[in-house]
């Protein structure tokens, strides 16, 4: 009689077990959903022509959140912000700066509480001629 009751109880402790273990992770929603929240993001600059003074932005994101830009100085005054859509999911800009004096500048992207900074050097250039008579 006690074997019996042993026995059940062990196959009840034992079926409990491998349902708790069970969180059906398996499901093709919950894998997508968990892959969407852990979504990162890529950002990258370069900058165009001779000078520099062009930069282009690219930023892959997901689409669940926006996309926060802002373009600062070392010293932390903003010269350009913007808010970019959660409905897409890549941002491409090209910033002329040749009005901004030399320096450098940084690109501060906010996306799903994650921080990327990405720096541009302005630097200007003069070439002198010297010609000798």
């Amino acid at each position: 009689m006690k074997i019996t009751i042993i026995s059940k109880l062990f196959c009840v402790l034992a079926l409990c077990v491998s349902l708790m273990s069970f969180d059906g992770t398996n499901d093709k929603e919950t894998k997508k959903k968990n892959s969407e929240k852990a979504a990162t993001f890529k950002a990258s600059v370069l900058q165009l022509g001779e000078n520099g003074f062009k930069v282009k932005l690219a930023v892959d994101k997901g689409t669940d959140q926006n996309l926060r830009i802002f373009l600062k100085d070392k010293g932390g005054k903003i010269y350009y912000s913007e808010m970019f859509s959660k409905k897409e999911d890549k941002y491409r800009r090209i910033f002329d700066l040749a009005d901004m004096t030399d320096g450098t500048y940084v690109f501060e992207l906010y996306y799903n509480n994650q921080k990327i900074t990405k720096e541009v050097e302005l630097e200007t250039t003069t070439e002198r001629v010297i010609s000798l008579q």
